[in-house]
């Protein structure tokens, strides 16, 4: 810097000799370019090495998935961390059920699970970049989003998920589908395919309300019309604002059929038949599956080489004379253009036909798109049994239509139009495609048309008899209610309740009538009133069985009531006596016929004596075991010894009076009697022998 009297000072750049005072400097413009140059080439060669890198499929970002882990000492090999693993699995499990990802958010939180930057930074420090968390627990449906959205959990390597646009202001944007590098089966998987793809199909299914009143269903985007191929739209009991709401609210109807043109039929089904028909279709399927394995996986084999060979016939010729005319197309079209050139066609003319022309060739491309399309999917779309196979067995048992089944089950619906009207002959198909297989049904049994409409008419009779005893009830109801409050003193239920009274009787006057004329004019009807009576009189019969039933349930509790009662009262004492003596009487006659019987049939003697010997058996060993246990806590309990004692006194009262009554009545000159008196003496001989050979045999 040099300074001068009486001026200010100036400021020069040394290296580019440019003033700055006056600013001036021919080759700044290219320098600037020539440094953007170098910059953008720069940032050039750092993408060729990242891209080279992802293309041998390592990975460039620091940052690993929820769910894994590094390998220690391979930065590129990732394993599974199980304790995120598992919170991985629980929502998908969750989302397969059903659930919302903003539910799936909350029963997170409410379970106090860490979010994944809380876990990483407490298991993974050196991968978290958050460093500050305000709520660890605080889940959220973006985060659970982006967690069901990562393939990597499959078992893949994503890579180049976002591509930098602008070096300069480095703004990225998400990757195509076309542009990510997929490297699959890398790691260890913790989603297996089938548990993914539910999973992106009820997300995908799944949609709000829309505002104009409209409403989503389950079923919504799986059922077509099976004529002109339209997405049936959801009729939703939602949109009526009556009270009352009917099965038929709830239903799909052909999308052209409800709009403007009208260019279909209704194709009106019910979503309960839907559902219904759906549900006995994965049901059959899934039985025969099981019971017919080999026969299942030849038939599939023979249906869909016939269908790929039909559609493949007829999509190639269709393809090839589609191309063949595009070709006619655009020489016609070249023809066109140089006629108007040369003057030999007026332009104006020349113009409309090459626009016609161009608009065919639109229509045509756009066919020849669709119709390649189909057949790329024909060549990835294969039978896949085992897959089919692995679903059914997955889903054993199924009694009810979860929305996990619904999406593992199900690829489309097609409804045609229902035959019959509103009547009971009504009969409407529908085709269910299943994923994997496509549209299959297992062989069964053909049903004529008569045992058809004899089905029908059988579940609507079961139907009207239902209605019927629905309807019986709830008059009973109301009239239950009106009898009450007319008992409790209301005024108006009084009033209502006699009229209904009088009305009654007037009507029962009235069929009495009605059956005493018919009485007298048709034997037929008489005959079916005698048969109504004889229904009558066996339900009085069964009533009054079961009044006696109920009466000698009520004798045995008397019983118990007058044998406590006998101890003080001596009435009741001489009642007790009575009836031990009546029931000893019906014991006493019992027993005769059953040795009559016995002596009669052997097989029945042989039963009788082994349940006898059986219920011997399993009372003595009872007992036995009740009475060591009794012994056993005497050692311990007051209240246990003082019943082991009155025990024992009462067995050997008991004793005492068996021995004699054994005694008297066989010096009454019983036969029987005097053989078990004479055995029990022998007895007690030979345990006494027994016991004075013991006492000599010691020493003294």
């Amino acid at each position: 810097m040099i300074w001068v009297r009486g001026l200010k000072p100036r400021q020069r750049a040394i290296n580019d000799c440019v003033d700055r005072k006056d600013g001036k400097n021919e080759l700044a413009t290219f320098r600037n370019i020539m440094n953007e140059w170098y910059a953008k080439d720069t940032s050039n060669k750092i993408k060729a090495v990242f891209k080279s890198r992802m293309k041998e499929g390592l990975r460039c970002s620091g940052s690993i998935p929820y769910g894994y882990k590094r390998e220690p000492g391979d930065k590129q090999t990732l394993i599974v961390d199980e304790p995120a693993a598992e919170v991985v699995r629980k929502i998908f499990r969750l989302v397969c059920q059903g659930v919302t990802t903003t539910g799936i958010a909350e029963i997170l939180a409410k379970e106090k699970v860490l979010i994944p930057s809380a876990y990483a930074a407490i298991n993974q420090p050196k991968n978290c970049r958050h460093k500050e968390i305000a709520d660890p627990y605080r889940w959220n449906a973006t985060t659970i989003g982006y967690i069901l959205d990562r393939q990597e959990y499959l078992g893949h390597t994503v890579l180049g998920k976002s591509i930098c646009e602008n070096f300069k202001t480095k703004q990225r944007r998400a990757a195509t589908p076309d542009e990510l590098m997929i490297f699959p089966d890398t790691h260890e998987a913790i989603i297996d395919q089938d548990t993914w793809d539910i999973a992106r199909k009820i997300r995908s299914k799944k949609k709000p309300r829309v505002a104009n009143g409209t409403y989503s269903h389950r079923l919504s985007g799986l059922v077509y019309c099976a004529d002109c191929g339209a997405r049936m739209g959801y009729i939703s009991p939602e949109t009526k604002h009556s009270g009352k709401r009917y099965d038929s609210d709830s239903a799909f109807q052909c999308g052209n059929y409800r709009s403007a043109t009208n260019d279909c039929v209704s194709h009106y089904v019910k979503t309960s038949v839907l559902e219904a028909a759906i549900l006995r279709a994965i049901q059959a399927v899934s039985k025969y599956v099981l019971e017919n394995e080999a026969e299942f996986i030849d038939q599939l084999k023979v249906v869909w080489n016939e269908h790929q060979a039909r559609a493949s016939d007829n999509g190639q010729q269709e393809l090839a004379e589609a191309k063949k005319r595009i070709a006619d197309l655009d020489e016609k079209i070249n023809k066109l253009y140089e006629s108007s050139v040369n003057g030999l066609l007026p332009e104006r003319q020349a113009q409309r036909m090459i626009q016609q022309y161009d608009e065919e060739q639109l229509v045509l491309k756009k066919r020849v798109a669709e119709l390649e399309s189909l057949a790329q999917q024909d060549e990835i779309k294969q039978v896949d049994a085992s897959r089919f196979i692995a679903l059914v067995k997955k889903y054993r048992d199924c009694e009810e239509l979860t929305d996990a089944m619904l999406y593992a089950f199900i690829d489309r619906i097609e409804v045609h139009e229902a035959t019959g009207g509103r009547t009971i002959y009504r009969q409407q198909n529908i085709d269910i495609h299943f994923n994997f297989i496509g549209n299959y049904y297992p062989p069964v049994e053909t049903v004529s048309e008569e045992e058809r409409i004899a089905a029908i008419e059988a579940e609507q009779q079961r139907k009207k008899q239902e209605k019927g005893k629905r309807s019986t009830e709830r008059r009973k109801q109301k009239l239950n209610a009106l009898r009450a409050a007319a008992e409790a003193g209301d005024p108006e239920a009084v009033t209502k309740y006699e009229e209904h009274l009088a009305i009654q009787r007037e009507r029962n006057q009235k069929h009495r009538q009605k059956l005493q004329e018919a009485r007298e004019a048709d034997p037929e009807y008489i005959s079916r009133l005698e048969e109504k009576e004889r229904i009558k009189q066996e339900k009085m019969l069964e009533n009054e069985r079961k009044r006696i039933e109920r009466a000698n349930r009520k004798k045995k509790l008397t019983r118990k009531e007058l044998k406590a009662a006998a101890k003080t009262d001596p009435e009741a004492a001489k009642a007790w006596e009575a009836l031990k003596a009546k029931e000893a009487e019906a014991r006493q006659r019992k027993k005769e016929r059953e040795e009559a019987r016995m002596a009669a049939d052997p097989e029945y003697a042989v039963m009788m004596a082994e349940r006898k010997a059986e219920y011997v058996r399993t009372r003595t060993a009872r007992r036995k075991a009740e009475h060591e246990a009794l012994v056993e806590l005497a050692k311990t309990d007051e209240e246990a010894a003082r019943k082991l004692a009155e025990k024992r006194k009462y067995q050997s009262e008991v004793t005492v009076r068996c021995y004699q009554k054994m005694k008297a009545d066989a010096e009454a000159g019983d036969p029987e009697a005097i053989k078990r008196y004479e055995a029990h003496l022998a007895k007690r001989r030979d345990e006494y022998h027994k016991k004075k050979a013991r006492q000599e045999e010691v020493p003294a």
